[in-house]
């Protein structure tokens, strides 16, 4: 789960010059992202890309079903379910990079 600490980290990058802009903009950005999907489908579907998938089961931001539904376009597709949540690399960065590690040879 996320760890309450953090949020200070956070908070100290969000405070940069230029953030609140960068902000906006990745916000504004977001509502043309589920338009995308089929577009992203497609390439994933034609493409056959290496993918790893790492996901935090404890992900309130996405349907909890998410991470399989790769394997429809790339049925080769590694998962990894964490036990983490949104933020997973706050919390499991040794793991996630373990994994990556091992994917990337």
């Amino acid at each position: 789960r996320y760890d309450p600490d953090l949020w200070t980290d956070e908070y100290y990058f969000l405070n940069q010059p230029g953030q609140a802009e960068i902000q906006s903009d990745l916000f504004y950005d977001y509502r043309t992202n589920v338009d995308a999907y089929p577009t992203w489908q497609a390439w994933m579907q034609k493409t056959q890309p290496r993918l790893l998938v790492i996901w935090g089961k404890y992900d309130l931001s996405f349907d909890p079903g998410e991470p399989e539904r790769y394997r429809k376009d790339v049925p080769k597709a590694e998962v990894q379910v964490l036990d983490a949540g949104h933020l997973a690399l706050d919390t499991k960065a040794d793991e996630i990079a373990a994994l990556v590690r091992a994917f990337m040879k």
